[in-house]
């Protein structure tokens, strides 16, 4: 027991010397990283700091600034995607349903919807085919795995590998 006892101090005392060791050596480095600014005359964006600065936020630096309106204008052109003619027309509830006309992006969303809905349905399927050489098995389901066509095109039957 007081072995453990003097284990556990030992390893108290090496985590106060690694904390002083460390705080020491982190004062080095800043001093070492100050001098080096001052000598070379750094600023945070040459070092990629200036994004981390709080605050800092807007365009990169050697861009122009963007004009800026005062009000919006009744007759003002609007930016990005002009709305399509139909969208004002119908709000009811048809019309970003399914029943509705179908577009591009409503294709591709319903696509991209049965896609995540079949991943999460899928379950997995016992296998019923084993190959005795090197225990691969086949669920019987899609491609034939080239080693069962190879079986079978040397001539044996496809009853040979059921489990």
């Amino acid at each position: 027991m007081s072995q453990y006892i003097q284990i556990q101090a030992q390893i108290e005392q090496l985590q106060k010397e690694a904390e002083a060791a460390r705080k020491r050596e982190i004062a080095e480095t800043i001093a070492n990283i100050k001098k080096a600014i001052h000598v070379f005359g750094l600023t945070a964006e040459d070092l990629g700091l200036d994004s981390l600065i709080k605050g800092k936020r807007g365009r990169k630096p050697g861009k122009p600034a963007a004009k800026k309106s005062a009000t919006k204008k009744a007759g003002a052109k609007r930016r990005g995607r002009p709305p399509k003619a139909d969208s004002t027309a119908k709000r009811g509830p048809k019309a970003g349903s399914k029943s509705g006309v179908k577009g591009k992006a409503a294709k591709a969303s319903a696509k991209g919807a049965k896609k995540r809905a079949g991943k999460d349905k899928r379950s997995v399927v016992a296998p019923k085919y084993r190959d005795a050489a090197t225990g691969a098995t086949w669920t019987g389901r899609g491609k034939q795995p080239k080693w069962m066509a190879a079986a079978l095109a040397a001539g044996k039957k496809i009853d040979d590998f059921k489990i």
